[in-house]
């Protein structure tokens, strides 16, 4: 991105900052290193975390409920350089660490809004991966009390950080664009070959009994440990929300932010759980969300990767096509007349790696007390959004949702 555009992306992500309302604490100095703890050391908890430490910041503490996980961390954070944090099996013990200055939160989604509202209790800033809540209602506890305690908040919609998705909206916000009026995005993935999420070989009896269960349940309904439970959390409702807010919680980020829309008028979804029947989650569903000046349709599936993963923006004078996987190519084509596989885009560039660029960015954001590119509100409105759509799913109706008042009206 030329440094013209950079200055705007920066601009934009400070106008952001005052229209939420930013942390008003001391900034810290440029060099001031931040003492971060982990809450959650699975693969993306880890990932963050090491992000971190690649930035020259400290992880001093890490919390899990499962003791097998706990030197694994601790292993990976050294290949980075990291030092050796405090361990600890409980998050609240974690939040007491001396001189912590923030968290990142990397658990599943039953557990963010317990965890986010007592690191803000404990006065520490906070990275929440995504999705941001289990429900609609736990994400509106969760803006209030990021903004109560006036701490810097990032959640995990990591491509609100990518400056190639800056483009994209610089190009559906020109008059050479026309006016957007479908948005198509889509992730499909084949997973009857291997299945990143099933219990491991090497989960072992000894394993299993350093996991505690009752801490993993939390507040969800008393079950008898099950490992598939424990491993394929995502597609059980007591825990997430199955795709639809897994995946949703980017690709609805996107049709929203380059739509440049907060909410959705109605929405309606559509699938089933036509493989993986151990999901109680859908394992192929469609959604349609109504956002009034135009409408925007997902497709997520984990059975077929054929389509892969992308999104396609429809103006009536131009096309925005994106190959949203990392190193993917975005492509602007005028389609005044009907494509042709021999048609040149007008621009083209490529999707960079969006994560590093996030999590540097709340670095940044808690060193100079600013909100981050994915601020408390932007994670509750995005993943709102995709919670309407499981509404739909589940009750087999079409919901219509007032966002002034935050309710649904109808469905």
């Amino acid at each position: 991105m030329s440094s013209p555009d950079r200055r705007a992306f920066i601009a934009g992500s400070a106008a952001s900052a005052l229209a939420f309302g930013a942390p008003a604490v001391q900034a810290r100095g440029a060099n001031e290193k931040i003492n971060i703890g982990l809450i959650g050391s699975g693969n993306r908890g880890r990932t963050i975390a090491t992000e971190c430490v690649k930035a020259g910041h400290h992880v001093v503490a890490v919390a899990d409920v499962a003791k097998f996980r706990h030197e694994f961390i601790i292993g990976e954070l050294a290949k980075v350089r990291g030092a050796k944090p405090e361990v600890y099996d409980d998050y609240r013990k974690l939040l007491e660490h001396k001189g912590l200055d923030a968290v990142i939160i990397a658990t599943p989604d039953h557990h963010h809004k317990e965890q986010l509202v007592a690191a803000m209790a404990a006065d520490k800033h906070a990275y929440c991966e995504k999705p941001l809540s289990h429900t609609i209602e736990q994400g509106k506890e969760m803006v209030a009390a990021v903004r109560k305690a006036k701490k810097v908040v990032q959640v995990g919609n990591q491509r609100h950080s990518g400056e190639h998705w800056v483009r994209c909206k610089e190009a559906i916000n020109s008059k050479d664009f026309g006016d957007l009026v479908w948005v198509k995005v889509w992730d499909c993935r084949n997973w009857l070959k291997r299945d990143p999420f099933a219990p491991p070989k090497t989960f072992d009896a000894e394993q299993i009994r350093g996991v505690n269960w009752a801490a993993f349940l939390g507040t969800a309904k008393k079950v008898a440990f099950d490992p598939v439970r424990y491993w394929a959390w995502r597609w059980y409702w007591d825990y997430a929300g199955g795709l639809l807010t897994d995946i949703g919680a980017h690709q609805l980020d996107i049709v929203q932010w380059l739509g440049g829309v907060d909410a959705p008028v109605s929405v309606t979804a559509n699938g089933g759980t036509y493989h993986f029947k151990h999901w109680e989650t859908p394992d192929v569903v469609h959604g349609v969300w109504d956002y009034g000046k135009f409408v925007a349709t997902f497709a997520v599936e984990f059975v077929n990767g054929y389509d892969g993963v992308g999104a396609t923006f429809y103006g009536t004078k131009q096309t925005l096509h994106c190959d949203a996987d990392a190193g993917g190519a975005i492509k602007l084509f005028d389609t005044i007349d009907k494509f042709v596989p021999t048609m040149k885009p007008k621009a083209e560039w490529k999707v960079e790696n969006e994560t590093p660029l996030h999590v540097r960015n709340w670095l940044n954001a808690v060193k100079d007390n600013k909100d981050p590119s994915s601020p408390i509100e932007l994670g509750h409105k995005v993943i709102t959004a995709a919670h309407l759509a499981n509404i739909s799913y589940r009750t087999g109706k079409k919901v219509v949702w007032d966002a002034k008042k935050e309710q649904i009206v109808s469905g």
